[in-house]
Protein backbone atom coordinates (compact mmCIF):
# COMPACT_ATOMS: atom_id res chain seq x y z
CA UNK A 1 0.00 0.00 0.00
CA UNK A 2 1.20 3.33 -1.22
CA UNK A 3 2.48 5.67 2.03
CA UNK A 4 -0.01 8.50 0.85
CA UNK A 5 -3.20 5.00 0.64
CA UNK A 6 -1.84 4.76 4.77
CA UNK A 7 -2.54 8.14 5.69
CA UNK A 8 -6.09 8.17 3.94
CA UNK A 9 -6.65 4.80 5.71
CA UNK A 10 -5.59 5.65 8.95
CA UNK A 11 -8.04 9.05 8.94
CA UNK A 12 -11.33 7.67 7.98
CA UNK A 13 -11.18 6.55 12.03
CA UNK A 14 -8.85 9.52 12.96
CA UNK A 15 -11.28 9.91 15.84
CA UNK A 16 -10.50 7.14 17.75
CA UNK A 17 -7.43 6.76 19.74
CA UNK A 18 -5.81 4.10 17.94
CA UNK A 19 -6.10 5.38 14.80
CA UNK A 20 -4.92 8.61 16.23
CA UNK A 21 -1.49 6.96 17.24
CA UNK A 22 -1.44 5.00 14.28
CA UNK A 23 -1.30 8.53 12.34
CA UNK A 24 1.12 9.55 14.30
CA UNK A 25 3.41 6.43 13.76
CA UNK A 26 3.01 7.20 9.89
CA UNK A 27 4.11 10.86 10.51
CA UNK A 28 7.07 9.72 12.49
CA UNK A 29 8.22 7.69 8.97
CA UNK A 30 10.42 9.85 6.91
CA UNK A 31 9.26 8.41 3.50
CA UNK A 32 8.49 10.52 0.92
CA UNK A 33 4.70 11.23 0.15
CA UNK A 34 2.15 13.85 -0.65
CA UNK A 35 2.70 17.14 1.25
CA UNK A 36 -1.27 17.58 1.17
CA UNK A 37 -1.95 13.79 2.43
CA UNK A 38 0.48 15.17 5.12
CA UNK A 39 -1.08 18.36 5.85
CA UNK A 40 -4.74 16.69 5.98
CA UNK A 41 -3.08 13.97 8.43
CA UNK A 42 -1.85 16.82 10.80
CA UNK A 43 -5.14 18.92 10.72
CA UNK A 44 -6.96 15.49 11.94
CA UNK A 45 -4.43 14.99 14.79
CA UNK A 46 -5.06 18.63 15.81
CA UNK A 47 -8.73 18.55 15.66
CA UNK A 48 -8.81 15.32 17.70
CA UNK A 49 -6.30 15.98 20.35
CA UNK A 50 -8.65 16.57 22.84
CA UNK A 51 -10.13 13.36 22.63
CA UNK A 52 -7.55 11.48 23.05
CA UNK A 53 -6.64 11.14 26.56
CA UNK A 54 -3.50 12.77 28.16
CA UNK A 55 -1.43 9.49 29.19
CA UNK A 56 -2.28 7.86 25.76
CA UNK A 57 -0.18 11.56 24.35
CA UNK A 58 2.55 10.80 26.92
CA UNK A 59 2.97 7.82 26.13
CA UNK A 60 3.00 8.25 22.12
CA UNK A 61 5.44 10.91 22.91
CA UNK A 62 8.09 9.06 24.88
CA UNK A 63 7.51 5.93 21.78
CA UNK A 64 9.21 8.33 19.68
CA UNK A 65 11.67 9.86 22.80
CA UNK A 66 15.58 9.29 20.83
CA UNK A 67 14.35 8.05 17.18
CA UNK A 68 14.81 10.45 14.40
CA UNK A 69 11.45 12.69 14.36
CA UNK A 70 10.28 15.07 11.23
CA UNK A 71 10.22 18.78 12.65
CA UNK A 72 6.81 19.08 11.57
CA UNK A 73 5.82 16.07 14.18
CA UNK A 74 8.40 17.92 16.76
CA UNK A 75 6.49 21.20 16.11
CA UNK A 76 3.10 18.87 16.06
CA UNK A 77 4.18 17.84 19.71
CA UNK A 78 5.74 20.99 20.80
CA UNK A 79 2.31 22.40 20.60
CA UNK A 80 0.81 20.60 22.98
CA UNK A 81 1.15 20.47 27.60
CA UNK A 82 4.99 19.94 28.28
CA UNK A 83 4.37 16.37 29.91
CA UNK A 84 3.80 15.28 26.30
CA UNK A 85 6.03 17.83 24.87
CA UNK A 86 9.54 17.17 26.99
CA UNK A 87 10.38 13.68 25.76
CA UNK A 88 10.63 14.84 22.32
CA UNK A 89 11.54 18.29 22.99
CA UNK A 90 14.98 16.53 25.19
CA UNK A 91 15.67 14.14 22.38
CA UNK A 92 15.26 15.48 19.12
CA UNK A 93 18.15 15.28 17.07
CA UNK A 94 17.61 17.90 14.31
CA UNK A 95 19.97 20.05 11.82
CA UNK A 96 21.00 23.41 12.55
CA UNK A 97 18.36 24.85 10.18
CA UNK A 98 15.45 22.78 11.00
CA UNK A 99 16.38 24.07 14.89
CA UNK A 100 16.42 27.59 13.67
CA UNK A 101 13.15 27.18 11.95
CA UNK A 102 11.47 25.26 15.29
CA UNK A 103 12.35 27.95 17.59
CA UNK A 104 9.45 30.65 16.92
CA UNK A 105 7.51 27.51 17.18
CA UNK A 106 7.98 26.05 20.42
CA UNK A 107 6.69 28.82 22.80
CA UNK A 108 8.35 29.90 26.35
CA UNK A 109 8.15 26.73 27.70
CA UNK A 110 9.43 24.48 25.02
CA UNK A 111 12.38 26.41 24.64
CA UNK A 112 12.58 26.60 28.27
CA UNK A 113 12.92 22.36 27.81
CA UNK A 114 15.42 22.95 25.15
CA UNK A 115 17.89 25.21 26.98
CA UNK A 116 18.67 21.89 29.12
CA UNK A 117 20.44 20.47 25.67
CA UNK A 118 24.24 20.13 25.88
CA UNK A 119 23.83 19.10 22.26
CA UNK A 120 22.97 22.20 20.08
CA UNK A 121 25.24 23.77 17.35
CA UNK A 122 26.22 27.01 18.40
CA UNK A 123 23.83 28.87 16.23
CA UNK A 124 20.64 27.11 17.83
CA UNK A 125 22.41 28.45 21.05
CA UNK A 126 22.61 32.14 20.31
CA UNK A 127 18.89 31.88 19.12
CA UNK A 128 17.74 30.68 22.01
CA UNK A 129 19.67 33.35 24.11
CA UNK A 130 17.97 35.58 21.80
CA UNK A 131 14.60 34.57 23.44
CA UNK A 132 15.21 34.94 27.08
CA UNK A 133 14.03 38.66 27.51
CA UNK A 134 10.87 37.28 26.59
CA UNK A 135 10.58 33.80 27.76
CA UNK A 136 12.05 34.86 31.41
CA UNK A 137 9.30 37.82 31.87
CA UNK A 138 8.52 37.37 35.66
CA UNK A 139 4.05 37.75 35.50
CA UNK A 140 2.56 41.06 36.29
CA UNK A 141 5.49 42.79 35.68
CA UNK A 142 4.40 46.44 34.75
CA UNK A 143 8.10 46.80 33.10
CA UNK A 144 7.90 43.17 30.98
CA UNK A 145 8.62 43.17 26.73
CA UNK A 146 4.49 41.74 26.85
CA UNK A 147 3.24 45.05 28.04
CA UNK A 148 5.42 47.45 25.82
CA UNK A 149 5.78 46.38 22.45
CA UNK A 150 5.97 42.95 22.71
CA UNK A 151 5.21 41.60 19.72
CA UNK A 152 7.59 44.40 17.83
CA UNK A 153 10.38 42.77 20.23
CA UNK A 154 8.83 38.48 19.46
CA UNK A 155 9.14 40.38 15.55
CA UNK A 156 13.09 41.37 15.76
CA UNK A 157 13.71 37.73 17.10
CA UNK A 158 12.34 36.25 14.44
CA UNK A 159 14.32 38.33 12.02
CA UNK A 160 17.56 37.76 14.11
CA UNK A 161 16.86 33.99 13.93
CA UNK A 162 16.17 34.25 10.17
CA UNK A 163 19.24 36.13 9.88
CA UNK A 164 21.60 33.26 11.38
CA UNK A 165 19.76 31.28 8.75
CA UNK A 166 20.89 32.93 5.88
CA UNK A 167 24.41 33.32 7.60
CA UNK A 168 27.11 31.30 5.39
CA UNK A 169 29.76 31.71 7.38
CA UNK A 170 30.56 30.77 11.32
CA UNK A 171 30.32 33.85 13.60
CA UNK A 172 33.80 34.23 15.81
CA UNK A 173 33.87 32.75 19.69
CA UNK A 174 33.81 35.13 22.23
CA UNK A 175 36.66 35.18 24.25
CA UNK A 176 36.13 32.99 27.36
CA UNK A 177 35.70 34.27 31.07
CA UNK A 178 37.59 34.34 33.22
CA UNK A 179 37.14 31.42 35.19
CA UNK A 180 35.55 31.77 38.55
CA UNK A 181 35.06 29.80 41.68
CA UNK A 182 32.39 26.91 42.16
CA UNK A 183 29.26 27.49 44.42
CA UNK A 184 28.47 25.44 47.11
CA UNK A 185 24.80 26.44 47.95
CA UNK A 186 22.71 28.62 47.52
CA UNK A 187 19.03 30.03 48.21
CA UNK A 188 16.24 30.13 45.74
CA UNK A 189 12.67 30.82 45.29
CA UNK A 190 9.85 30.41 42.62
CA UNK A 191 6.06 31.84 41.69
CA UNK A 192 3.11 29.32 41.65
CA UNK A 193 4.16 28.09 38.27
CA UNK A 194 7.07 26.49 39.90
CA UNK A 195 9.94 28.72 37.84
CA UNK A 196 12.80 29.58 39.79
CA UNK A 197 12.62 34.04 39.40
CA UNK A 198 15.08 34.77 42.36
CA UNK A 199 18.12 33.19 43.89
CA UNK A 200 21.07 34.50 46.43
CA UNK A 201 24.40 33.13 46.56
CA UNK A 202 24.76 31.98 43.04
CA UNK A 203 24.78 33.19 39.73
CA UNK A 204 20.93 34.30 38.37
CA UNK A 205 21.70 33.47 34.71
CA UNK A 206 21.47 29.41 35.11
CA UNK A 207 19.35 29.21 37.40
CA UNK A 208 16.44 32.02 37.19
CA UNK A 209 14.18 30.72 34.31
CA UNK A 210 14.67 26.84 35.74
CA UNK A 211 11.35 25.18 37.09
CA UNK A 212 10.74 22.19 39.36
CA UNK A 213 7.16 21.84 37.91
CA UNK A 214 8.82 19.15 35.04
CA UNK A 215 10.74 15.58 35.63
CA UNK A 216 14.07 15.96 33.68
CA UNK A 217 14.39 12.98 31.99
CA UNK A 218 18.34 10.74 31.33
CA UNK A 219 20.74 12.99 30.35
CA UNK A 220 18.68 16.48 30.81
CA UNK A 221 19.46 19.08 32.81
CA UNK A 222 16.10 19.95 35.88
CA UNK A 223 14.64 17.95 38.43
CA UNK A 224 14.26 14.57 39.12
CA UNK A 225 10.32 13.13 40.28
CA UNK A 226 10.47 14.15 44.32
CA UNK A 227 10.44 17.97 43.35
CA UNK A 228 7.74 17.87 40.18
CA UNK A 229 5.28 15.42 43.07
CA UNK A 230 5.98 18.11 46.05
CA UNK A 231 4.75 20.61 43.64
CA UNK A 232 1.55 18.88 42.88
CA UNK A 233 0.72 17.98 46.23
CA UNK A 234 1.70 21.51 47.61
CA UNK A 235 4.19 19.48 50.05
CA UNK A 236 7.22 20.11 51.33
CA UNK A 237 10.81 18.02 49.77
CA UNK A 238 14.21 16.99 50.88
CA UNK A 239 17.78 16.79 48.99
CA UNK A 240 16.14 16.58 45.86
CA UNK A 241 18.08 15.75 42.48
CA UNK A 242 18.65 19.31 40.53
CA UNK A 243 20.97 19.63 37.16
CA UNK A 244 22.08 22.54 36.41
CA UNK A 245 23.59 23.67 32.62
CA UNK A 246 26.94 24.87 31.42
CA UNK A 247 29.84 24.90 32.91
CA UNK A 248 29.92 28.21 34.64
CA UNK A 249 30.07 28.59 39.06
CA UNK A 250 26.21 27.57 39.04
CA UNK A 251 26.40 24.03 36.82
CA UNK A 252 26.74 20.71 37.89
CA UNK A 253 24.56 18.50 40.16
CA UNK A 254 22.63 19.86 43.14
CA UNK A 255 20.80 18.35 45.94
CA UNK A 256 17.69 20.74 46.75
CA UNK A 257 15.04 21.47 49.27
CA UNK A 258 12.14 23.67 48.98
CA UNK A 259 8.61 24.33 51.58
CA UNK A 260 5.49 25.73 49.83
CA UNK A 261 4.80 29.51 51.05
CA UNK A 262 1.31 30.91 50.75
CA UNK A 263 -0.47 34.39 50.62
CA UNK A 264 -1.28 34.75 54.62
CA UNK A 265 -4.55 36.50 53.83
CA UNK A 266 -6.41 34.69 50.96
CA UNK A 267 -4.17 31.51 51.38
CA UNK A 268 -3.92 31.14 48.16
CA UNK A 269 -0.45 28.83 47.27
CA UNK A 270 2.53 31.22 45.96
CA UNK A 271 5.64 28.96 45.41
CA UNK A 272 8.01 27.45 47.03
CA UNK A 273 11.44 28.66 49.14
CA UNK A 274 14.53 26.57 49.77
CA UNK A 275 17.97 26.26 49.63
CA UNK A 276 20.95 24.20 47.37
CA UNK A 277 23.98 22.13 48.42
CA UNK A 278 26.33 20.35 46.38
CA UNK A 279 25.89 16.12 46.86
CA UNK A 280 27.80 14.27 49.08
CA UNK A 281 29.97 11.61 47.65
CA UNK A 282 27.73 8.97 48.33
CA UNK A 283 25.18 10.62 46.34
CA UNK A 284 26.17 10.59 43.18
CA UNK A 285 27.41 7.13 42.95
CA UNK A 286 25.76 4.88 40.17
CA UNK A 287 26.08 0.96 39.31
CA UNK A 288 27.48 0.47 35.96
CA UNK A 289 24.47 -0.60 33.36
CA UNK A 290 24.11 -3.80 32.06
CA UNK A 291 24.84 -5.14 28.84
CA UNK A 292 21.51 -6.35 27.26
CA UNK A 293 17.71 -6.09 28.46
CA UNK A 294 17.38 -8.22 31.67
CA UNK A 295 20.34 -9.70 30.64
CA UNK A 296 19.35 -10.89 26.97
CA UNK A 297 21.79 -9.93 23.83
CA UNK A 298 19.09 -7.20 22.68
CA UNK A 299 20.87 -3.72 23.24
CA UNK A 300 18.27 -1.95 25.04
CA UNK A 301 18.55 1.44 22.18
CA UNK A 302 18.87 -1.19 19.28
CA UNK A 303 15.41 -2.63 20.72
CA UNK A 304 13.73 0.40 20.84
CA UNK A 305 13.87 1.48 17.66
CA UNK A 306 13.16 -1.77 16.56
CA UNK A 307 9.85 -1.72 18.90
CA UNK A 308 9.20 1.42 16.93
CA UNK A 309 9.13 -0.13 13.77
CA UNK A 310 6.73 -3.00 15.01
CA UNK A 311 4.06 -0.54 16.76
CA UNK A 312 3.21 1.40 13.11
CA UNK A 313 2.04 -2.01 11.31
CA UNK A 314 0.48 -3.46 14.65
CA UNK A 315 -1.68 0.03 15.11
CA UNK A 316 -2.75 -0.35 11.38
CA UNK A 317 -3.89 -4.34 11.80
CA UNK A 318 -5.83 -2.92 15.12
CA UNK A 319 -7.19 -0.28 13.48
CA UNK A 320 -8.32 -1.98 10.21
CA UNK A 321 -9.78 -4.62 12.20
CA UNK A 322 -11.34 -2.20 14.26
CA UNK A 323 -13.19 -0.68 11.15
CA UNK A 324 -14.23 -3.79 9.79
CA UNK A 325 -15.43 -5.11 13.51
CA UNK A 326 -17.27 -1.65 13.50
CA UNK A 327 -18.67 -1.54 10.14
CA UNK A 328 -17.15 1.66 9.42
CA UNK A 329 -16.52 1.04 6.17
CA UNK A 330 -20.09 -0.27 5.85
CA UNK A 331 -21.92 -3.75 6.45
CA UNK A 332 -19.78 -6.43 6.79
CA UNK A 333 -20.54 -10.15 7.18
CA UNK A 334 -20.86 -11.50 11.29
CA UNK A 335 -17.98 -14.16 10.07
CA UNK A 336 -16.04 -11.33 8.91
CA UNK A 337 -16.53 -9.40 11.80
CA UNK A 338 -15.77 -12.47 14.51
CA UNK A 339 -12.46 -12.83 12.68
CA UNK A 340 -11.45 -9.31 12.68
CA UNK A 341 -11.94 -9.26 16.36
CA UNK A 342 -9.85 -12.11 17.10
CA UNK A 343 -7.38 -10.64 15.06
CA UNK A 344 -7.52 -7.26 17.07
CA UNK A 345 -7.50 -8.89 20.38
CA UNK A 346 -4.16 -10.98 19.44
CA UNK A 347 -2.88 -7.89 17.91
CA UNK A 348 -3.57 -6.08 21.08
CA UNK A 349 -1.83 -8.87 23.01
CA UNK A 350 1.49 -8.82 20.60
CA UNK A 351 1.09 -4.95 21.12
CA UNK A 352 0.96 -5.44 24.87
CA UNK A 353 4.09 -7.36 25.17
CA UNK A 354 6.08 -4.72 22.52
CA UNK A 355 5.07 -2.28 25.34
CA UNK A 356 6.82 -4.23 27.65
CA UNK A 357 9.77 -5.01 25.92
CA UNK A 358 10.24 -1.11 25.66
CA UNK A 359 9.32 -0.79 29.14
CA UNK A 360 12.60 -3.25 29.96
CA UNK A 361 14.50 -1.24 27.36
CA UNK A 362 14.05 2.18 29.27
CA UNK A 363 14.76 0.30 32.96
CA UNK A 364 17.95 -1.12 31.81
CA UNK A 365 19.09 2.16 30.42
CA UNK A 366 17.51 4.32 33.33
CA UNK A 367 15.10 6.28 31.23
CA UNK A 368 12.18 5.02 32.90
CA UNK A 369 9.96 8.23 34.23
CA UNK A 370 7.15 7.18 36.31
CA UNK A 371 4.85 10.46 36.68
CA UNK A 372 3.84 10.90 40.47
CA UNK A 373 0.12 9.39 41.00
CA UNK A 374 -2.16 7.81 42.70
CA UNK A 375 -4.71 4.74 43.02
CA UNK A 376 -7.11 3.16 44.59
CA UNK A 377 -5.76 -0.71 44.25
CA UNK A 378 -8.01 -2.16 46.21
CA UNK A 379 -10.33 -1.56 43.24
CA UNK A 380 -7.75 -1.91 40.31
CA UNK A 381 -7.95 -5.55 42.14
CA UNK A 382 -11.22 -6.41 42.69
CA UNK A 383 -11.47 -5.38 39.13
CA UNK A 384 -8.50 -7.78 37.79
CA UNK A 385 -9.36 -10.83 40.15
CA UNK A 386 -12.99 -10.64 38.18
CA UNK A 387 -11.15 -11.61 35.17
CA UNK A 388 -8.70 -13.88 36.25
CA UNK A 389 -10.89 -15.67 38.29
CA UNK A 390 -12.75 -16.66 34.83
CA UNK A 391 -9.58 -17.78 33.56
CA UNK A 392 -9.23 -19.82 36.86
CA UNK A 393 -12.54 -21.51 36.42
CA UNK A 394 -11.98 -22.24 32.76
CA UNK A 395 -9.07 -24.73 34.11
CA UNK A 396 -10.69 -25.91 36.84
CA UNK A 397 -8.98 -23.95 39.42
CA UNK A 398 -10.27 -21.37 41.70
CA UNK A 399 -8.68 -17.68 42.90
CA UNK A 400 -9.67 -16.37 46.51
CA UNK A 401 -9.33 -12.78 47.10
CA UNK A 402 -9.55 -10.92 50.49
CA UNK A 403 -8.74 -7.18 50.40
CA UNK A 404 -8.33 -5.01 53.52
CA UNK A 405 -11.14 -2.38 53.93
CA UNK A 406 -10.10 1.55 54.17
CA UNK A 407 -6.57 0.63 52.43
CA UNK A 408 -4.53 4.09 51.10
CA UNK A 409 -3.78 4.60 47.39
CA UNK A 410 -0.98 3.04 46.17
CA UNK A 411 1.50 5.97 45.28
CA UNK A 412 1.95 5.13 41.51
CA UNK A 413 0.74 5.74 38.37
CA UNK A 414 -2.53 4.15 37.80
CA UNK A 415 -1.03 2.69 34.01
CA UNK A 416 2.06 1.46 36.06
CA UNK A 417 -0.35 -0.05 38.73
CA UNK A 418 -2.39 -1.87 35.92
CA UNK A 419 0.78 -3.05 34.18
CA UNK A 420 2.10 -4.79 37.27
CA UNK A 421 -0.61 -6.54 38.91
CA UNK A 422 -1.83 -7.54 35.58
CA UNK A 423 1.51 -9.29 35.03
CA UNK A 424 1.69 -10.87 38.05
CA UNK A 425 -1.66 -12.12 37.93
CA UNK A 426 -1.34 -13.59 34.35
CA UNK A 427 2.19 -15.44 35.74
CA UNK A 428 0.43 -17.18 38.51
CA UNK A 429 -3.27 -17.68 37.65
CA UNK A 430 -2.04 -18.74 34.56
CA UNK A 431 -0.57 -22.14 35.97
CA UNK A 432 -3.13 -22.73 38.23
CA UNK A 433 -4.11 -26.44 37.90
CA UNK A 434 -7.33 -28.55 37.85
CA UNK A 435 -8.28 -28.79 41.20
CA UNK A 436 -5.81 -25.95 42.68
CA UNK A 437 -6.76 -23.00 44.87
CA UNK A 438 -4.85 -19.94 44.64
CA UNK A 439 -5.31 -17.90 47.67
CA UNK A 440 -4.54 -13.66 47.35
CA UNK A 441 -5.05 -11.20 50.27
CA UNK A 442 -4.15 -7.12 49.53
CA UNK A 443 -3.26 -5.32 52.60
CA UNK A 444 -1.17 -2.22 54.26
CA UNK A 445 1.90 -2.81 56.66
CA UNK A 446 4.63 -1.09 57.76
CA UNK A 447 8.41 -1.24 56.82
CA UNK A 448 11.14 0.54 58.38
CA UNK A 449 8.57 3.03 59.26
CA UNK A 450 7.07 3.00 55.84
CA UNK A 451 3.41 2.58 54.81
CA UNK A 452 2.98 -0.12 52.24
CA UNK A 453 0.42 -1.93 50.42
CA UNK A 454 1.00 -5.96 50.34
CA UNK A 455 -0.57 -8.19 47.56
CA UNK A 456 0.30 -11.67 48.18
CA UNK A 457 -0.25 -14.58 46.22
CA UNK A 458 0.24 -18.54 46.62
CA UNK A 459 2.66 -20.01 44.30
CA UNK A 460 1.55 -22.50 41.61
CA UNK A 461 1.84 -25.72 42.54
CA UNK A 462 3.52 -25.71 38.66
CA UNK A 463 6.42 -23.71 39.75
CA UNK A 464 6.96 -25.64 43.14
CA UNK A 465 10.49 -26.19 44.19
CA UNK A 466 11.92 -23.49 41.92
CA UNK A 467 14.16 -20.70 43.49
CA UNK A 468 13.87 -17.46 43.10
CA UNK A 469 16.48 -17.26 40.62
CA UNK A 470 15.44 -19.57 37.83
CA UNK A 471 11.94 -18.17 38.03
CA UNK A 472 13.71 -14.82 37.09
CA UNK A 473 15.47 -15.65 34.62
CA UNK A 474 13.96 -14.44 31.45
CA UNK A 475 14.10 -17.04 29.45
CA UNK A 476 12.17 -18.96 31.47
CA UNK A 477 8.65 -20.66 30.83
CA UNK A 478 6.87 -23.35 32.02
CA UNK A 479 6.07 -26.58 30.13
CA UNK A 480 3.30 -27.56 28.60
CA UNK A 481 -0.54 -25.96 27.88
CA UNK A 482 -0.71 -22.49 29.67
CA UNK A 483 -3.94 -20.75 27.95
CA UNK A 484 -3.24 -16.60 28.68
CA UNK A 485 0.37 -16.59 29.21
CA UNK A 486 2.58 -13.64 29.12
CA UNK A 487 3.84 -13.28 25.48
CA UNK A 488 7.53 -13.21 26.36
CA UNK A 489 7.62 -16.01 29.06
CA UNK A 490 7.26 -16.57 32.98
CA UNK A 491 10.57 -15.09 33.84
CA UNK A 492 10.48 -12.02 31.83
CA UNK A 493 7.24 -11.02 33.25
CA UNK A 494 7.93 -11.66 37.05
CA UNK A 495 11.36 -9.64 36.53
CA UNK A 496 9.77 -7.20 34.54
CA UNK A 497 7.03 -6.70 37.82
CA UNK A 498 10.13 -6.94 40.14
CA UNK A 499 11.87 -4.05 38.12
CA UNK A 500 8.26 -1.60 38.07
CA UNK A 501 7.67 -2.31 41.40
CA UNK A 502 11.12 -1.28 42.57
CA UNK A 503 11.05 1.84 40.30
CA UNK A 504 8.19 2.89 41.82
CA UNK A 505 10.02 2.32 44.94
CA UNK A 506 8.78 -1.17 46.11
CA UNK A 507 9.58 -4.46 45.99
CA UNK A 508 8.75 -7.98 45.00
CA UNK A 509 9.40 -10.86 47.09
CA UNK A 510 9.53 -14.67 46.27
CA UNK A 511 9.00 -17.23 49.30
CA UNK A 512 8.61 -20.85 48.99
CA UNK A 513 4.73 -20.74 49.08
CA UNK A 514 3.77 -17.21 47.93
CA UNK A 515 4.94 -13.63 45.85
CA UNK A 516 4.67 -10.88 47.79
CA UNK A 517 4.18 -7.65 45.98
CA UNK A 518 5.69 -4.24 48.02
CA UNK A 519 4.16 -0.76 46.89
CA UNK A 520 4.66 2.42 48.51
CA UNK A 521 1.43 4.14 50.21
CA UNK A 522 0.04 7.57 50.11
CA UNK A 523 -0.81 7.41 54.01
CA UNK A 524 -1.82 11.00 54.20
CA UNK A 525 -5.09 10.17 52.27
CA UNK A 526 -6.15 7.45 54.28
CA UNK A 527 -6.13 5.55 57.09
CA UNK A 528 -3.92 2.51 57.19
CA UNK A 529 -5.79 -0.78 57.44
CA UNK A 530 -4.34 -3.57 59.48
CA UNK A 531 -1.74 -6.33 58.22
CA UNK A 532 -2.78 -8.46 55.33
CA UNK A 533 -1.67 -12.19 55.14
CA UNK A 534 1.71 -12.18 54.53
CA UNK A 535 2.80 -15.73 53.83
CA UNK A 536 6.29 -17.18 52.80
Amino acid sequence: MRFDDMISTALAGAEQPTQWCQLVDLLAQRRAGDGEARARAFASLRANRDRVDLATRVATARSLAGLPVAPALLAFFAEDVPAVSAPLIGSARLGRDDWLALLPRLGPTGRSLLRHRRDLPAEVRQALAAFGPTDFVIEGSVETAGATGGESQIRELVERIEAYRRQKGEAPAPAPAPAAEPVEGFRWETGSDGVIRWVEGAPRGPLVGEGIAAIAGPGQYGVDGQAAGALAKRAPFRDARFAVAGIGPAAGEWRISGVPFFDPVRGGFLGYRGTARRPRVDETARAEPGGGVFGAQFQPDALRQLIHELRTPLNAIIGFAEMIEGQYLGPAASGYRGRAAEIMDQARRLLSAVDDLDTAARIETDRLELDPGAVDAGALVARLHHSYAQLAEERGAMLRLEIAPELPPARLPPDTAERIFARLLAATTGLARSGETLGATLGATISSKEALLEFAIDRPEAVAGLGEAELLDPGFSPEGDWPEAPALGLGFALRLVRNLAGAAGGALRIGESRIRLLLPALTEAAPLAGNGEAGG
